[in-house]
């Protein structure tokens, strides 16, 4: 007898589905910025920066949505990881990118 491992459950949290989806939001609005402030050589419309305002707005929310399926008892724990480190990697992002603009 085998003891089921907890990345073999069948179902899955929905909050971890949840912040999945906006986890990939906030990466490709991110990206979407990033892109559009190089086009505009940083001297873009007001758009830009709200677009990646926006991104790490989806990504906090994203992490809300981490720690309720965290919490919760249903659901494996890939997906509750998958979630965890998706909304991490906009934030962590948006940091560098701060402090990359306010030094130069």
């Amino acid at each position: 007898m085998l003891k089921e491992s907890a990345y073999s459950v069948k179902n899955v949290s929905v909050d971890a589905v949840i912040a999945c989806v906006l986890a990939g939001l906030s990466i490709v609005c991110l990206i979407g910025a990033v892109v559009m402030s190089y086009l505009y050589d940083g001297k873009g419309p007001a758009a830009v920066g709200l677009l990646g305002i926006g991104a790490l707005l989806l990504a906090i929310t994203g992490i809300v949505f981490t720690i309720a399926a965290w919490r919760s008892q249903d659901g494996g724990m890939l997906m509750k990881r998958i979630a965890g480190i998706c909304n991490m990697i906009p934030v962590l992002l948006a940091i560098v990118l701060y402090v990359v603009g306010w030094v130069m």
